[in-house]
């Protein structure tokens, strides 16, 4: 397998991410859950990520976390200078954790696969995922 997925949030965030996209999904292998509390050092969640990607064992490991700037993300950061083929991606939500399994799923047996355009498909996915529902569904009805 080509990449493996640790989510990486504040609270018990990580956690319902995993447990919701494995109750839509079934369970997937290669895909992690660490939750940041209070308690938690940064060294400790260092050591704790560092541990997850060896364990993963894949070319590319896909760090999600809640937000930029917050400690999820800052000690995943630390993780990419000590680790190679370590990718960060910031603003975590089930739609882009959904294209990453979809996505994983399509991609892992292609010749000439790039993480890059793989990134970026999740990216767009968990961007247009986003919107004003209000909004969305008053310019349907107008357009009717």
């Amino acid at each position: 397998m080509k990449i493996g997925i640790i989510i990486v949030t504040h609270g018990q965030m990580a956690e319902g991410l995993k447990q919701t996209l494995f109750s839509i999904l079934g369970e997937k292998d290669k895909v992690v859950s660490l939750s940041v509390t209070t308690e938690s050092t940064l060294d400790s969640l260092y050591e704790k990520i560092i541990n997850l990607v060896e364990m993963l064992n894949t070319e590319h490991v896909v760090i999600f976390t809640d937000m930029l700037g917050g400690t999820p993300c800052n000690v995943a950061l630390k993780v990419c200078k000590t680790k190679k083929n370590v990718h960060i991606v910031s603003g975590v939500n089930l739609y882009m954790l959904i294209s990453a399994i979809h996505l994983r799923e399509q991609y892992e047996n292609v010749d000439g696969f790039n993480i890059q355009e793989y990134i970026d498909k999740i990216l767009t996915d968990g961007k247009n995922c986003i919107i004003y529902v209000n909004q969305f569904f008053k310019d349907k009805l107008n357009k009717m």
